[in-house]
Formats: C-alpha cells, structure tokens, sequence
C-alpha cells in the first residue's frame, strides 16, 4: 500500500472531488494499491473495505482518527480522537466470513456481505424501501436460483441474519457530553473520515507548492515531490 503523499495526494483530491462518498472510496484504495483492479475493490465486503480505508489512513495521516460532531440535547462540540490500530483490530476481529447458509421453510438461503458494488447498484434508487430490497435480491439466493420473489425478504430470519452480518461494517463511538452529560453515539464514516484528511491535506500542500514556486520558481512536481520535511524546511527559511 502506497500512501496518499506528494503527486499521489494531488491526484487523489483531482479525481475524488467530482465523485460521490462510494466512488471515492475505491479511488483512494486504487490509488494506494495500484495493483489491485478497481472491480475487485468493489466486490470487498464493507468491513474489508473498511479496514483497507483505516490503514491507508494511518500510512498517509498518522495512528490518530480524529473527528467531532454535536451533542443531540445541547448542541455542545463534541470532539473524539481514536487510535486506528484499534478500530482496525475491532473490524478484523468480526469479518464477515462464508456466506450464511440455512434452511427454511423447505427452501435453502445463502446471504453474502454487502460489497460497495452492491451499495453503487441502488444509489439511484429514490425509494429506501425498494432500495434495500434489491440490495436484499443481490446478496441473498434461495434453493441456488436467485431471489426474485418480495415475500422472501419478509422472512424475519433473513433481516435478523443480515443485521448480523453487517454489524462488523458499522464502526460508532460514544462520547460523554461534558456541558450536558448525555452520552452521544457518534457514527463513524470511515470514507469520508479519510476523503476529508485527503482534501485537507492536499489544500495544505497546494499552498506549500505555491509559496516555493514563488520563492524558488521550482515546478509543482518538483516540490510534490520533495519529503514533506524538506519542504518544511524551506518554507522556515522563507520566514526566518
């Protein structure tokens, strides 16, 4: 895994900005593995996606995820920081393995894990509720055919065993108020967590790559190319 550094990070925040949260995603990963096919980004479970994200996060941005958000009673900020290597842990610890198989009502289920192909398939779908149940067709097959029927995804045991699948893809934390004591359960979006690191940083580099191009006349690969503490240490005598 390479990390969103120097030209990478230039790229990164070019191609991501005009994309939405999914898309971008499997942008940052295919820029960091460039070995990997796009497609087979997509056909990665959430969770795996996920983890991908975190350690990608923590190669280009640091151990640290940092974040905020209001508290729901009094509208306090709300600020958290978590260590990556943790979530990671968590995340691994309860990946989807094999698919779910079981037998019901004389009928043979098997549910695989949501990929970020599944969620780019209904994006455009207006309706929530039709929105999940073709999420549902796609994961789930019944007797090896596909799922074409709606009163099968009414079967509680398909909805209860789907939440418990993708339990390991959703990551929250929850922070205690300290104007108003309630606890509030933040979720966390790991995407847009890392998109978020990826366009601040490459804003900060742009105005770097400006101040030394002015300064020195050197070209923009020249100076996204440099180590960060190279370029920091021009930028100190600029100002000394």
């Amino acid at each position: 895994m390479r990390p969103l550094t120097g030209e990478r990070l230039l790229t990164a925040c070019d191609e991501a900005a005009k994309e939405d949260c999914l898309a971008r995603s499997l942008t940052l990963l295919s820029l960091a593995l460039p070995e990997k096919d796009r497609r087979e980004l997509a056909r990665l479970s959430l969770a795996e996606r996920n983890v991908l994200l975190l350690r990608l996060h923590e190669l280009s941005f640091g151990s640290t995820l940092e974040g905020f958000g209001p508290c729901s009673h009094c509208s306090a900020h709300l600020e958290f920081a978590l260590p990556v290597s943790a979530l990671i842990e968590h995340l691994n610890s309860r990946l989807p393995g094999e698919a779910m198989a079981w037998s019901e009502e004389e009928r043979e289920y098997r549910l695989r894990a949501v990929t970020t192909a599944d969620l780019m398939a209904v994006l455009d779908v207006p309706d929530l509720e039709e929105a999940q149940k073709r999420l549902l067709q796609r994961c789930v097959s019944v007797s090896g055919a596909a799922l074409n029927s709606s009163s099968f995804l009414a079967t509680p045991s398909l909805l209860e065993r789907f939440n418990q699948l993708h339990e390991s893809a959703e990551l929250s934390c929850s922070i205690h108020c300290p104007d108003c004591s309630h606890d509030e359960t933040l979720d966390l979006d790991i995407a847009r967590f890392l998109w978020l690191e990826v366009r601040r940083a490459g804003q900060k580099l742009l105005e770097e790559i400006h101040e030394l191009a002015w300064a020195y006349g050197w070209s923009e690969r020249a100076i996204a190319r440099m180590h960060p503490r190279r370029r920091n240490a021009y930028l100190e005598m600029l100002t000394a």
